[in-house]
């Protein structure tokens, strides 16, 4: 089964929450709580800084029962020590849309977050992925991580034309005056 036009080859199925232990064991939160559909899992994708999605092949997946919510280890085949796992926080986990649609995701629950979002300008030009958002009490700002370095963009009309939330698409304007050239 092939993706329609306008529908995404995946969907993003949970997020990379923190590191665990040493080996590079990550805990993840998943976007469902159908336990068994996850622990089948054996291959998820990741995006990189360019916004490439990268499979990433599940060695080990443990579940711990605390209180009354469930708790996922992943390890992954590439991931082999803290650091790697550190580098891996907040990531959005994806899996192939035609099998995410088995595991009764939730969508309205958890909050919109625009990490991982890819940023173009006005000229539809590939300018980085957001890494991270900080509100600083006036507006939204984004931090993108770009090919010379990091740069912030509020979320303000001056800046940002549109947002494409079905396929994580920021378009913006004006970049040209946060550069500081």
């Amino acid at each position: 089964m092939s993706a329609g036009a306008g529908t995404s080859p995946f969907t993003q199925i949970g997020q990379i929450a923190r590191s665990h232990g040493l080996k590079g064991e990550l805990r993840v939160s998943f976007d469902t709580d159908n336990v068994q559909s996850i622990q089948q899992l054996q291959m998820v994708y990741l995006r990189n800084a360019r916004g490439d999605f990268f499979p990433c092949r599940i060695t080990h997946l443990r579940v711990e029962g605390k209180g009354n919510q469930q708790l996922f280890f992943v390890q992954f085949e590439t991931i082999a020590d803290r650091n790697s796992a550190d580098s891996l926080k907040g990531k959005a986990i994806y899996l192939e849309t035609e099998h995410a649609n088995g595991l009764n995701l939730w969508k309205e629950e958890s909050a919109l977050t625009y990490d991982d979002f890819e940023i173009i300008n006005e000229h539809h030009k590939h300018i980085g992925l957001v890494t991270d958002e900080m509100d600083n009490g006036a507006q939204l700002v984004l931090s993108v991580a770009t090919t010379s370095g990091t740069l912030l963009i509020p979320v303000v009309e001056q800046f940002v034309e549109e947002i494409d939330e079905e396929n994580a698409v920021i378009r913006c304007k004006n970049l040209d005056l946060l550069e500081g050239n």
